[in-house]
Parts: structure tokens; C-alpha cells; sequence
């Protein structure tokens, strides 16, 4: 059995980001090229949040620690996140 410790991350978690992108798409009519800030700014959110996650850990009861798997609502999987942000990282070198 699995002993809880309280989440201080959201579920809801970069869900402003995602929001901006819509009404960006929204506003550019559907220009994705015109929105690239904003996608960058919810990929950093997201793995900011991801790596927030990481940091938390469940203790069961043999006193052993795991990180706590969560997700946010508005991120994609944690390996597009990765994904996204090693090709970010390349693109700014």
C-alpha cells in the first residue's frame, strides 16, 4: 500500500500557456508559424511542471521513495516535453 504525500503541483498547471495559444491561433487565423512563443513558453512550463513532479516522491510503507506520476491537463507526455525542449535547446545555440 501506497502512502500519499499532498501534490503541490496542479493538474491545471500551465493551462494559461495553453490558453495563449489558442487565442493566438484565434487572433493570427490559425497561423501556427505566428504562435511559436507562445508553444515555447507552454513547453517550458511543461517541463518545468514535470520536473516539479520529480522532486515530490511517495513513500510506501517499506519506507521506500518514488516519484508520484501526475499529469497536467494542459501538457503533453513527458517524452514530447523532452522532445520539445532538446530541439529548442538546439535551436538556440
Amino acid at each position: 500500500m501506497v502512502r500519499a504525500t499532498r501534490m503541490n503541483v496542479d493538474r491545471q498547471s500551465c493551462q494559461d500557456e495553453a490558453c495563449a495559444i489558442q487565442s493566438c491561433l484565434s487572433r493570427t487565423s490559425y497561423d501556427q508559424s505566428k504562435c511559436e512563443a507562445y508553444v515555447a513558453a507552454l513547453y517550458r512550463c511543461c517541463d518545468n511542471f514535470y520536473k516539479a513532479v520529480d522532486k515530490q516522491a511517495v513513500t510506501n510503507l517499506a519506507g521506500q521513495e518514488r516519484p508520484e506520476v501526475v499529469e497536467s491537463t494542459a501538457c503533453p507526455i513527458r517524452s514530447v516535453v523532452e522532445r520539445k525542449m532538446k530541439q529548442l535547446e538546439k535551436e538556440a545555440r
